[in-house]
């Protein structure tokens, strides 16, 4: 396993990791308009968001076995390819129906693309090596809530929400072809496993058995509920409640976004002096200290600019929490990495994208009860964090010794 990986092989695999969230930042400004042309309400306008993270977790259950078996070059050109074909169909889709298959597909191409990028970066490193690759492709991702947003605002304003999936179909075929010609085939055939139904059974069973890898998993979960949560509510929030029109939310969307950029930066200097357990609690903290920062906004009638500030907290925790939960619970595993990086994304993709209707609910209910629900997710993410780190440390192991 070598700890020197190539620059062009580390973005290549950030690229890969982009494609999720900008399919899911870049069509919010638009929700709204959709749910009017389509003559439905918002809620149901928000089952695209949910049924795609649905696809996008529950796929890698599936999918992680399959590049154990298979390796990890071949599956993911196949995902890329059938990511570009269903945003074609997402673009031309004239009803809620087939835009729901449509977000379905995509979300099951996103989750091999993802499970087979996070597998691969296991691969291919391990202790600091491995974390810092982690931040990067947090670095990386979190380019999707500051332009896609923006630009996802512009692109609908200006030529219509189907222009956003046209442009989603585009940046597929990119990715696509960097991938062909630059990311190499990194599970050689000798540590390759068994896809019998019985084995790939055990292999799921023996992970979850595993409380060195299931507690930082679950704190894991956590920060996606409250990132999906706050995707969840920040369209009608900030639209409908306070008056932004869609550019101007795509703006406000994508600024607290770079605090994502932020928090993956910071972690990945930091984490060469700290140690990655404490680096993932100041993560969590930041993210519960941002909830309520913009839950105590809203009561004391500071509004919007509070609540925002808050976001920009919680984001920048967000990106650090997310490069060491991942990096601590995968480093557990010695074996069978896609199916643990398989379960490590689809339980949080699942609770996530359970977090985005009931946080819709509660938006339009009012802004108070969308952030008293971030900051209670908030809270179980720091207990279970806690949790992990205190096993970790009773174990006398440590992710990276200083």
């Amino acid at each position: 396993m070598t700890q020197s990986v190539p620059f062009s092989v580390a973005v290549a695999l950030g690229l890969i990791t982009l494609l999720a969230p900008v399919s899911v930042d870049m069509y919010l400004p638009s929700l709204p308009v959709m749910a009017e042309e389509m003559n439905t309400t918002y809620p149901a306008m928000q089952l695209t968001l949910m049924v795609f993270l649905l696809a996008m977790g529950a796929g890698q259950i599936v999918f992680g076995p399959v590049i154990d078996a298979y390796g990890r070059r071949r599956p993911l050109l196949v995902a890329l390819a059938i990511f570009v074909v269903v945003s074609l169909c997402a673009a031309v889709a004239h009803s809620v129906e087939a835009l729901l298959l449509a977000r379905l597909l995509q979300g099951l191409a996103a989750s091999l693309a993802i499970v087979t990028a996070m597998s691969t970066v296991r691969d291919i490193a391990s202790g600091v090596a491995a974390v810092q690759i982690f931040a990067l492709l947090m670095t990386i991702q979190g380019l999707g809530p500051v332009m896609a947003p923006v630009l996802g605002g512009m692109i609908g304003a200006g030529l219509g929400w189907r222009a956003v999936f046209y442009f989603l179909a585009a940046l597929g075929a990119i990715v696509l072809a960097n991938t062909f010609t630059r990311l190499p085939e990194s599970l050689p055939p000798n540590k390759r496993s068994s896809l019998h139904p019985v084995q790939v059974w055990r292999t799921y069973v023996s992970i979850v058995m595993d409380r060195r890898f299931l507690v930082p998993g679950l704190a894991l979960s956590g920060v996606f509920f409250i990132l999906f949560g706050y995707i969840g509510g920040a369209s009608y929030v900030y639209q409908s409640f306070y008056g932004l029109p869609s550019r101007e939310f795509g703006f406000i969307f994508g600024a607290t976004g770079i605090a994502v950029l932020i928090g993956a930066i910071i972690c990945a200097r930091l984490v060469k002096t700290f140690d990655v357990e404490r680096l993932a609690l100041a993560g969590v903290l930041a993210m519960l200290g941002g909830a309520l920062i913009g839950w105590v906004s809203v009561l004391v009638g500071i509004g919007l600019p509070g609540i925002v500030a808050g976001m920009i907290l919680t984001l920048a925790g967000l990106g650090t929490a997310e490069a060491t939960l991942t990096s601590i619970a995968l480093a557990s595993r010695a074996s069978a990495l896609g199916a643990s990086t398989a379960l490590l994304g689809a339980v949080p993709l699942v609770l996530g994208a359970a977090a985005t209707p009931l946080a819709a609910l509660l938006a339009e209910i009012g802004p108070a009860w969308w952030l008293a629900f971030l900051a209670l997710a908030g809270v179980v993410t720091a207990g279970l964090t806690l949790a992990s780190l205190r096993m970790v440390a009773g174990q006398g192991v440590r992710v990276v010794q200083h």
